[in-house]
C-alpha cells in the first residue's frame, strides 16, 4: 500500500505554448523508417521552435536509423540509398505474385484480390526490408 497521494498535477499553461500540456500517444501514425504502425517511439528537433513535428516510430532500431541520419545533417526526404535497396529487394516479392497473377495481364483487367494482393505484398515487403536494414545499421550511440 502507498502512503503517497496520487493527485494529478493541475493543468497549467506553460510560458512558451497557449495550453495545457497535452499526453498524446502515436495511435495511428504509421512509423517514419518503415511504415509500420508507430509504438511509441519518438522523436523532434529540440532546436525548433514550438509546435514542433513529431516522427513515430515502431521500434528502437528504426528511431537509432532515424536519430543517426538525423545527427549527419541527412533528412528523410527523397529517395536515400537504403529505400533505394529496399525498393529493389521488393521488386523481387513482387515479380513471384505477378508470377502467380499473370504477366500478360493489364492493370486494370485485375480483380480485387489481385490488386490488393500487389498492394499488400509492396507495403508488406518495403516495410521489412526497411526494419532489415535499420537493425543492419550501426547503432548511433
Amino acid at each position: 500500500m502507498s502512503h503517497v497521494a496520487q493527485i494529478p498535477p493541475p493543468t497549467t499553461k506553460a510560458a512558451d505554448r497557449s495550453g495545457p500540456d497535452r499526453h498524446w500517444h502515436p495511435r495511428f501514425m504509421p512509423c517514419a523508417v518503415c511504415l509500420r504502425p508507430a509504438s511509441g517511439f519518438g522523436f523532434f528537433n529540440p532546436h525548433t521552435l514550438r509546435p514542433r513535428e513529431h516522427r513515430w516510430f515502431c521500434s528502437m532500431p528504426c528511431q537509432g536509423f532515424f536519430a543517426m541520419r538525423f545527427r549527419k545533417g541527412m533528412t528523410m526526404i527523397g529517395t536515400t540509398d537504403e529505400e533505394r535497396l529496399a525498393i529493389a529487394l521488393v521488386m523481387k516479392r513482387l515479380g513471384q505474385t505477378m508470377d502467380q497473377i499473370g504477366w500478360n495481364k493489364r492493370l486494370c483487367d485485375l480483380n480485387e484480390t489481385e490488386v490488393t494482393a500487389l498492394i499488400e505484398e509492396v507495403l508488406e515487403g518495403y516495410g521489412a526490408e526497411m526494419s532489415r536494414i535499420a537493425r543492419s545499421e550501426e547503432a548511433p550511440f
